[in-house]
């Protein structure tokens, strides 16, 4: 609806609303109060009616083509008679007829996710295919051309040899003839016939000839499916060829934690808000199915075992009425099967490691461990990876065995020594390989400019756009659905559900970037909400601004900070073992060294003061600039987000990089005694396991020591920090065959930080004898 005619509206219903009072206003008569009651309400009501048929009859006026559509619709879909039809076209054709020309100006709310799906396409067309031409679409159900046309705009309908639209309908085959020869699309044929049994004029043989076949709200749509998918897989190229389907849908009613237990050999196991509740499953199916559209389960399901899935995203249309109505659909991508797929259904490519310089190990993420976490708890690493480097003293061959947490310091390494590593990234939680493989991909991908405004900055306009056209092709299924679900992530105030939160909870505990999700975001949003409760932000802010030296960042601290962290976070935060879990990720039995060390207080003064002493926040400490700044800044930030790091990162990760020249991740989402099990005697030469021993018990403890002890080479060594001057798992090492020795140990009442974060008590190395 134009903004005129919204205008136009509002001042009818005004008029409507206020013409008694206008009309009392005007009265003249002396008359007793129950006449002039009587008499302007009569008034009143006549010119009131008049006001408000003037008001719709002009509205109508100005927006009487769309009112013509809405009309037209209407009538087709829920007054007009079909009658009996003996077959499908003739019922189709009925149906179709009156509004084909009508058809794309009301479907767009109703069939969401075919843009997304066409992007998602193009971009893997773009990978596959390298621009070298020659390609083949066969667009099946695409009625009046639409698709083809966006496609236009997203990829180039001129890149494609041959596009074929094959429909039933005749109506809307007429609208898209007329549509492709008004565009002057010579490449471009409609085919009305039956998508089981159809033909592609101008191809010597149609079998395996198709580099991308898409359907659009059409395999719901055609009652005898099963022949049609099975031919779409006759004519699909096998390894490169791409099915893309958008389309309605609803669950089987399995229990959402049981889903999928025992998967066909092609299914993908595990379905981010794929699983739809008894409502949604009822109401929805039987809805459409009025309209001979037919949502159950098995046309879904025997799609993903024809094809293997190679990407999925499952979302809910919030039609007309956001949050009461959400009608299920889906965007699925996949390829022929080639004998070869990973555990779980996505698509194993062992070329993907040489290809793009990781790999994505396969995991099952209906498995307990991994299905309890929903989202990362490391927006950002919280270890200094100077300090490593400086020890580590990499070399061409090494093979290293680091924790993921939010990946920065495994970048760190890799753009430190770009020669030939290996790097096994390990998480027990999806979420955060997720992140790390998205900071791969942008790598590969992205300038600088945009990778910078990502995880710089934490905020990009368009980030979906960005995700469906750029990043899709070089993300493993579960990576592109965990980030499709979450595209508001670096939305930030731009996007409604960041504005939403803010509206709800008030200013800072609304998310506003990438550094404020996470269980590590919510604490920063916890922590800005105290600083502005506390009158001591704008001091916060000051203390990483550029403009600074040492001593008066540390008069800042002093005067404005130092007292209420010491004694009212103390109290609230850090002396509370729910609270340092929930928000900090510290479990109790790290909690139960904390405090064994010393009370909070004296631990928060052995922490910062040294910091704030010693490192400039400005320049140099990007660890407790973001705590405040809520973002990096050019001239402090993690070494992969400089420009030499970003360009020798890229460098390595891309595909004309040697391989003698390429460092090379390697993504386990496992525990690490499961990751050990699989490796090789002496595979690995060094490994950096953050405080990760700190969080066991003896047993677990002795278990995962052995296992390092077996895998380490001889000379190799383990790295580890812990809350503890003196951790008791030291002895634990050295009966599995380590000589441990500390590289540093924080003393109480000193101002010599361990390095820029000086949070935990003690550094270690352990090296295999």
């Amino acid at each position: 609806m134009s903004a005129l005619t919204e205008l136009l509206l509002l001042l009818t219903l005004f008029a409507s609303y206020f013409t008694p009072l206008l009309a009392t206003g005007i009265s003249d008569y002396d008359e007793s109060q129950q006449g002039i009651q009587g008499g302007l309400f009569g008034f009143n009501r006549a010119l009131g009616r008049r006001v408000v048929y003037l008001g719709l009859a002009l509205a109508a006026l100005i927006n009487r083509k769309k009112l013509r559509v809405a009309g037209t619709f209407a009538y087709n879909c829920f007054f007009k008679r079909l009658g009996n039809h003996d077959n499908q076209q003739k019922r189709l054709n009925a149906f179709y007829e009156g509004q084909a020309s009508v058809y794309d100006a009301t479907r767009g709310g109703l069939l969401r996710g075919r843009k997304t799906m066409l992007r998602l396409c193009a971009a893997e067309l773009e990978r596959a295919s390298e621009g070298k031409g020659g390609l083949v679409w066969v667009d099946v159900g695409g009625g009046t051309g639409w698709n083809i046309e966006q496609m236009d705009a997203i990829f180039g309908i001129r890149n494609f040899e041959r596009v074929y639209l094959v429909d039933l309908c005749e109506p809307l085959c007429s609208v898209a003839e007329q549509r492709f020869k008004a565009k002057g699309w010579t490449n471009v044929v409609v085919v009305c016939q039956d998508a089981a049994t159809f033909k592609l004029p101008g191809l010597s043989s149609i079998e395996a000839s198709a580099d991308l076949v898409t359907m659009s709200y059409s395999l719901s749509m055609i009652e005898t499916f099963y022949p049609v998918v099975d031919r779409l897989a006759s004519i699909l190229k096998p390894q490169t060829g791409i099915l893309g389907v958008a389309d309605f849908y609803v669950s089987d009613s399995t229990d959402k934690s049981r889903l999928h237990q025992q998967p066909s050999k092609h299914s993908s196991p595990h379905r981010l808000g794929y699983h739809c509740n008894w409502f949604t499953r009822m109401f929805w199916q039987h809805w459409f199915e009025l309209d001979h559209v037919f949502l159950h389960p098995c046309r879904r399901n025997y799609l993903e075992h024809v094809f293997a899935t190679h990407k999925a995203f499952n979302g809910r249309n919030h039609f007309v009425i956001p949050q009461l109505i959400q009608i299920p659909y889906y965007v699925w991508l996949g390829k022929r099967p080639s004998g070869t797929c990973a555990a779980g259904g996505s698509l194993a490519q062992p070329s993907t490691a040489t290809a793009s310089g990781w790999v994505r190990h396969p995991y099952r993420p209906e498995r307990p461990e991994h299905a309890q976490f929903t989202t990362y708890i490391y927006a950002f690493t919280w270890e200094d990876p100077r300090c490593d480097l400086q020890v580590l003293d990499l070399k061409p061959g090494d093979s290293l065995l680091v924790i993921t947490s939010a990946g920065d310091n495994a970048l760190a390494y890799a753009a430190a020594h770009q020669d030939q590593i290996t790097l096994h990234c390990v998480d027990m939680n999806p979420c955060q390989n997720h992140l790390l493989e998205l900071k791969l991909a942008c790598l590969r991908t992205l300038e600088y400019k945009q990778f910078w405004q990502l995880f710089g900055n934490g905020q990009i306009d368009g980030f979906a756009n960005i995700l469906d056209s750029i990043l899709s092709p070089w993300l493993s299924p579960e990576a592109y659905q965990y980030w499709r679900n979450n595209v508001d992530t670096f939305g930030g105030s731009q996007t409604s559900s960041a504005w939403a939160k803010r509206m709800a909870v008030g200013k800072w505990l609304g998310a506003t970037n990438l550094y404020t999700t996470g269980y590590s975001g919510l604490a920063l949003q916890c922590l800005h909400a105290m600083l502005r409760l506390t009158g001591t932000r704008r001091a916060a802010q000051r203390m990483v601004e550029n403009t600074l030296s040492l001593s008066e960042q540390q008069l800042e601290w002093r005067r404005h900070m130092r007292g209420w962290v010491r004694g009212t976070l103390a109290t609230l935060f850090l002396d509370n073992p729910v609270i340092m879990w929930r928000l900090l990720g510290v479990p109790i039995n790290q909690w139960n060294m904390l405090r064994s060390e010393g009370s909070m207080s004296q631990y928060i003064s052995d922490t910062i003061e040294p910091v704030i002493a010693g490192t400039s926040l400005a320049y140099d400490n990007y660890f407790y600039h973001l705590l405040f700044a809520l973002r990096y800044s050019p001239t402090c930030c993690p070494a992969y987000l400089t420009k030499e790091g970003f360009d020798n990162l890229q460098r390595t990760l891309r595909a004309d990089t040697p391989l003698s020249d390429r460092c090379t991740f390697r993504l386990h989402t496992d525990t690490i005694l499961d990751v050990l099990a699989k490796m090789s005697p002496g595979e690995l030469t060094k490994a950096v396991i953050m405080d990760h021993m700190d969080w066991f018990s003896e047993d677990s403890a002795q278990q995962e020591v052995s296992a390092l002890a077996r895998v380490i080479a001889k000379g190799g060594f383990v790295l580890w920090r812990s809350a503890a001057r003196l951790p008791w798992y030291v002895e634990v090492f050295e009966k599995n065959g380590f000589a441990v020795e500390p590289i540093s140990v924080r003393q109480p009442n000193t101002m010599q930080p361990l390095d820029r974060v000086n949070m935990y008590a003690s550094f270690y190395k352990a090296t295999k004898l």
